[in-house]
């Protein structure tokens, strides 16, 4: 991979430091017309002109993977088929929490109750009342009248102002994963001839509890979609899931560099057993998916590893609490006649997906304070590898947009057909919002290809307070201060900064992306390239994709925002916080003139992102269809007084042909109004 700064601006980027001048004087000159343009739904720009000016259709873009994939599986489809029952199993996290628990509807999560969190990344325990005068906190169900968070007495008035400031919290619209407890270990059933967990609940939690009752522990950040997110050059909103998947964290080759000690078992060719460590680069979704299995927040009691996980499933046969349909697009094959799970046990779907050096060994190794198998050693290796291959699959390409950017002149509306106008260019979305997912964060617009404009890993931005390098497809809009989250401004466990930027700046290449000598950056219009910069990415989150949005609210980093035409009109009234987020913000986040005030353009915009849906995510048809899933919503009760019982959603196996063809009603979207 190569790395570079830009020395070019990005299409529309009034911005970019180049053209800043001449941009300002354009964006003045086309302010100064704004009074003599109507605000009607006249077009400037013909059916050809939107099609040759819109991101190119994804479904001409290759599905990324990593070149020496085969070096690690030797059957793809067994490999996927492992990924789908890994991903929806519910014995997968303790309490009966799967990772499709916060991703079990088109990639996200449309619970509402028992879904806050309090500002636990700026140290805030305490939970707020609601917009909607509700007590909040844990166990409360969200209300409609609840967003936004942050209100504008005027919302299209850019004025930090208490008295432009209606409500403010700096709560977080999440999802909930497991109630606080300690692993113990695992006991040996010699009947049933397999593991089960013992953990320890009995540990009060201070922060997620309704009286003297423990609820199930909120995220900090809000669920984004594991839809089409094979696409994304980092994933998790803070870039924390790196390009390079090193077969046991999130963290990529940092992790490599700071603990040589650390890595996956091998078998030589002797049949002896030795730690190496590997680089799988396109992989950052396997880099995602072993992060929350063990995350005692999410999916895990605290102390559980990837080697206690592997010895506790591999014996087990996979979705066995649950039901498979029997025309599952993946799983149908290895469906029990009865629908209860899968025939065959993990041990041996791993066995058949994977290449022996991985897992043959019958020595066992020494990992913490325990021996393992080579094949439970490994787990995480097969896990990240078996659920990113999965979720490889989960690809929207059939919108009415993908149809419309095909030819198809009559795929959109005269109104959203405006949209796409506003959103190419007055609304100036496409800045941020390019490629063919909708996300400058993506690897189409990052690393090139026919028909993109190539940006670069770390850019140069013409700021308020000056040029800074910042993290290309990572941007702080000023949906909340800076103070309150990191985002990409933050770092991982062993210190290192997750910023690219940061890590130019710093003198310390050490990221899976950066993996070229910093040297051949040093001489740049006659000064020292990224060493000793000033950055901009503190407060920074990953531009998210817009494919399936209509699906997926509610929005931002935070949950704070429920639709789409609420997020449209903070874009126009140029963010929250703009004034106090100032030394990192994005430039182009500062009101947008040719919207604001004109209520049709603003719905016009939300109108063109409902028409990137696919509508095989909204029917669950193929491949979007999934196994039975029992997921918890809260407890019994409400935010004043609860049992200590979850109550809990029954979400029906879907096959193939979708929810319509079973006869099983539509999906209810995030606070539907009947």
């Amino acid at each position: 991979m190569i790395l570079a700064l830009a020395t070019r601006p990005r299409r529309g980027r009034s911005a970019t430091f180049l053209l800043g001048a001449a941009a300002c004087l354009t964006g003045a000159a086309a302010l100064a017309n704004e009074a003599r343009e109507p605000d009607d739904l006249r077009r400037s720009k013909s059916d050809h002109e939107l099609r040759r000016d819109a991101p190119r259709p994804l479904s001409s873009v290759p599905v990324p993977e990593p070149p020496n994939l085969s070096d690690f599986v030797r059957d793809r489809g067994t490999a996927v088929i492992l990924g789908k029952a890994l991903f929806w199993d519910q014995r997968v996290g303790s309490q009966g929490q799967a990772c499709a628990s916060c991703h079990f509807q088109a990639g996200a999560d449309p619970r509402v109750k028992n879904q806050l969190s309090p500002g636990l990344l700026a140290d805030d325990v305490t939970f707020q009342r609601t917009a909607s005068g509700g007590n909040g906190g844990p166990n409360y169900t969200l209300r409609r009248e609840d967003f936004p968070f942050h209100r504008k007495v005027d919302p299209l008035k850019n004025d930090e102002r208490r008295n432009n400031t209606a409500f403010d919290t700096n709560d977080v619209a999440s999802s909930q994963g497991v109630a606080l407890a300690r692993f113990l270990g695992l006991e040996y059933d010699p009947v049933a001839e397999r593991y089960h967990t013992i953990e320890d609940g009995a540990d009060p939690d201070q922060v997620f509890k309704v009286g003297g009752v423990k609820t199930r522990q909120v995220e900090p950040r809000n669920t984004p979609t594991v839809i089409n997110a094979v696409f994304n050059h980092r994933n998790f909103w803070d870039g924390r899931a790196n390009f390079i998947f090193n077969g046991v964290d999130p963290f990529g080759r940092r992790t490599n560099a700071g603990r040589p000690d650390q890595g996956v078992w091998e078998a030589s060719e002797t049949g002896a057993l030795q730690r190496v460590q590997v680089e799988l680069p396109f992989a950052s979704l396997a880099s995602q998916a072993v992060g929350p299995p063990t995350n005692a927040l999410e999916m895990s009691a605290a102390g559980k590893t990837f080697p206690h996980l592997g010895r506790l499933l591999l014996r087990h046969y996979p979705l066995s609490l649950q039901t498979v349909h029997e025309e599952d697009s993946v799983l149908a094959e290895l469906r029990r006649a009865d629908g209860a799970g899968l025939w065959v046990t993990y041990e041996a779907l791993v066995q058949q997906a994977f290449q022996p050096r991985w897992w043959a060994s019958t020595d066992e190794v020494q990992v913490g304070d325990a021996l393992f198998r080579q094949i439970e050693a490994n787990f995480s290796l097969f896990f990240g590898l078996a659920v990113m291959l999965y979720q490889s699959t989960l690809v929207s390409d059939q919108s009415r947009f993908e149809a419309f950017a095909l030819g198809d002149d009559a795929a959109l509306t005269e109104v959203e057909k405006f949209g796409l106008e506003v959103f190419l260019n007055q609304g100036k979305c496409i800045n941020c919002h390019s490629g063919p997912t909708f996300s400058g964060a993506s690897i189409p617009v990052l690393l090139g290809g026919v028909g993109d404009e190539r940006e670069q890993l770390v850019e140069r931005m013409k700021m308020e307070r000056g040029i800074a390098l910042y993290d290309a497809g990572f941007y702080n809009i000023g949906v909340r201060p800076t103070r309150e989250d990191l985002g990409v401004g933050g770092r991982d466990p062993l210190g290192n900064p997750l910023s690219f930027s940061q890590q130019l700046a710093d003198g310390r290449v050490v990221d899976g992306a950066l993996d070229v000598d910093p040297r051949r950056f040093d001489v740049q219009r006659g000064r020292p390239v990224g060493r000793g910069e000033r950055t901009a990415v503190r407060g920074a989150f990953k531009t998210p994709t817009l494919l399936n949005v209509e699906l997926t609210a509610p929005y931002m980093h935070n949950g704070g925002m429920l639709t789409l035409e609420q997020t449209v009109e903070f874009y126009a009234r140029g963010g929250d916080f703009h004034a106090a987020n100032i030394a990192d913000l994005d430039p182009d986040v500062d009101g947008i003139g040719k919207i604001r005030g004109k209520p049709q353009r603003i719905g016009a915009v939300a109108a063109f992102m409902r028409a990137l849906t696919d509508e095989r995510v909204r029917d669950e048809r193929a491949p979007f269809d999934h196994p039975s899933l029992v997921v918890p919503n809260g407890l019994v009760g409400d935010e004043v007084a609860a049992s200590a019982t979850d109550e809990v959603l029954l979400i029906p196996a879907v096959g193939r042909r979708g929810r319509a063809d079973d006869g099983v009603p539509p999906i209810r979207l995030f606070l539907q109004e009947d």
